[in-house]
């Protein structure tokens, strides 16, 4: 036996005596002892060093017990967390990014997330977007073709009340005869210039035969002087062809017949509807101009003649808001006497700023664009008669598209007589040719026209151009009291 298992032993041979009273033999202790709780304590004060190791050897096992369920429970929460800590960072390694390219259908990407990421597509951000202002500012300078001021103002004040409406008129006439020139169109001789330059050859004819009047010659003479006379006419439409791009004439062009369509007292709006239309009819002649620029005249050219050209008016509603300009007085109303107080007129409310991000709506049921007129821009039509060279139809759509968001949304052709047209002075050449009815739409940002419309108009489109990314407008001086 072990020392530790003689020590036990002893103790318990100990305790075993201090039960019994005056150490009598074990029979009779088993019979009639009692527990002597004092003779115990004075034991254990007199044996401190086996107390001390039984209650070690009791105690050490339990405690040992407590304190392993305590790290394990710690290992255990801590095991977890890391488990988690590892599955987020398995979900950052794998995680999902839409990449959304202009032109391109939408990516997804799987992969890390890091600050270099971030930093690269930031950069990326910032280029495209970069990219997006410098197409929109090419695309509002095409739009615009240089137009940075109206053709005449159309401010309607107290002293130009009278006239304004006929200088507006005879600026967009003269305008669209300098378009006109500018674009080589032409048109045959008038009956009178044809009459007199027919008289002179008839004249010079009877002179080189010696007579006196036509009724002097004889019939042969009459032959000959027929044929001339032809020749003649024939010569000075040829002249007139070669000279020409195409057959056009101010009164078919769709301008405004008479000043008073401005209204009494002369309407704002309407005049500037006026230069309007005309900024949609150059574009129709510029496209026409593009298309025959690499030919020499008329006769080889794909565009013979414009028909008509006809811009459809654009929809407003029918109560206009008041101007915001000086206010006209109405006719027979007398002025206020000088020195008189006059009302301050009501502030103008601010506009609200178009949002170049702004998505617009599409319309499929009005066209085959879809495009309808929305906070950013405008939709115009017009309605363009032909005489156009058949095997070059391609080439005179193709000019159209190229010019200034214009879009042929419909089109008819039909045959047309190129020796009836002749006997007018019409030269169209050999080729067959067609008369073709063009619907064509053009787009008008409003980003640059809206500054330039007056403001009763402004008010009804709903913006003055401003955009959200203009700096907001200044607030207007005021004057120091006194």
């Amino acid at each position: 036996m072990s020392a530790i298992s003689d020590a036990i032993q002893k103790v318990r041979d100990s305790l075993s005596s201090l039960g019994k009273r005056g150490g009598g033999s074990s029979s009779e202790g088993s019979s009639g002892s009692k527990f002597d709780p004092k003779l115990v304590l004075t034991w254990v004060k007199s044996h401190p060093v086996i107390v001390a190791s039984i209650t070690v050897m009791v105690v050490a096992p339990v405690a040992a017990w407590w304190i392993s369920s305590d790290i394990y429970s710690a290992r255990d929460e801590a095991a977890t967390k890391r488990v988690q800590e590892m599955a987020a960072l398995e979900k950052f390694e794998k995680s999902s990014v839409e990449i959304a390219l202009p032109g391109l259908a939408a990516e997804q990407k799987v992969g890390v997330v890091n600050e270099n990421t971030v930093l690269a597509y930031r950069k990326l951000a910032d280029r495209l977007r970069a990219d997006a202002q410098a197409i929109q500012k090419t695309a509002l300078a095409h739009n615009q073709q240089g137009r940075g001021k109206l053709v005449k103002d159309v401010t309607v004040t107290r002293e130009n009340v009278n006239l304004i409406a006929e200088e507006v008129f005879d600026a967009v006439q003269a305008r669209a005869a300098t378009d006109l020139k500018e674009a080589r169109a032409g048109k045959p001789p008038t009956d009178q210039s044809l009459i007199e330059q027919l008289q002179r050859r008839q004249d010079q004819f009877i002179a080189a035969e010696r007579k006196a009047d036509r009724k002097s010659l004889n019939e042969e003479q009459l032959g000959r002087l027929q044929r001339s006379l032809v020749d003649k006419r024939l010569q000075l439409y040829a002249d007139a062809a070669a000279n020409t791009s195409f057959y056009a004439d101010i009164a078919d062009i769709g301008m405004p017949s008479l000043p008073t369509e401005a209204g009494t007292p002369p309407s704002e709006t309407k005049m500037f509807l006026w230069q309007w239309r005309l900024w949609v009819v150059e574009d129709v002649l510029n496209a026409i101009s593009a298309a025959n620029k690499p030919y020499r005249s008329v006769v080889d050219a794909p565009v013979k003649r414009v028909l008509s050209i006809s811009v459809k008016e654009d929809i407003l509603p029918k109560v206009a808001a008041p101007a915001a300009t000086e206010e006209v007085p109405a006719e027979g109303s007398t002025p206020p006497a000088e020195g008189a107080e006059v009302a301050a007129a009501a502030p103008v409310p601010a506009l609200p700023p178009l949002d170049p991000k702004a998505v617009v709506a599409y319309d499929f049921a009005k066209s085959m664009t879809g495009r309808v007129s929305n906070s950013m821009y405008d939709v115009r039509f017009a309605t363009v008669r032909l005489v156009v060279a058949t095997s070059m139809i391609p080439e005179v759509l193709n000019a159209i598209a190229r010019q200034n968001f214009m879009t042929v949304i419909s089109m008819d052709v039909r045959p047309t007589d190129a020796f009836e047209a002749a006997d007018e002075g019409y030269i169209y050449g050999a080729a067959p040719v067609s008369e073709l009815r063009l619907t064509i739409e053009s787009v008008w940002l409003r980003p640059w026209l809206a500054k330039l419309m007056p403001r009763e108009l402004q008010t009804l489109k709903g913006t003055d151009g401003r955009t959200t990314d203009d700096p907001a407008p200044s607030a207007p001086a005021t004057e120091p009291t006194t």
